[in-house]
């Protein structure tokens, strides 16, 4: 058994910097994109707000806006523009 132990302690010892490596260069990937982040919760409170001030539900559009943030915003801006045209009539 202390044979078998011996031998793959080797491994455990080189599989050490590579992963310090990977660890590292997955902080800098999730350090670069924090910005992505920022905007995507920013659109989401927006479309929140737009749908308070038109009666729709903001907790809604508040996660649609955090999941699908490019789809949502055209269908808000799809929505708004029939809203305008019925208040029109």
């Amino acid at each position: 058994m202390l044979l078998i132990f011996d031998a793959l302690s080797p491994m455990r010892v080189s599989a050490l910097p590579d992963l310090d490596q990977r660890v590292s260069r997955l902080e800098h990937e999730v350090a670069s994109n924090e910005g992505v982040g920022v905007a995507v919760f920013v659109c989401a409170a927006f479309l929140a707000l737009w749908a308070q001030n038109t009666g729709r539900n903001a907790w809604l559009w508040f996660f649609l806006g955090l999941f699908f943030s490019v789809i949502v915003i055209f269908v808000m801006l799809y929505k708004n523009s029939d809203d305008k045209k019925k208040g029109q009539r």
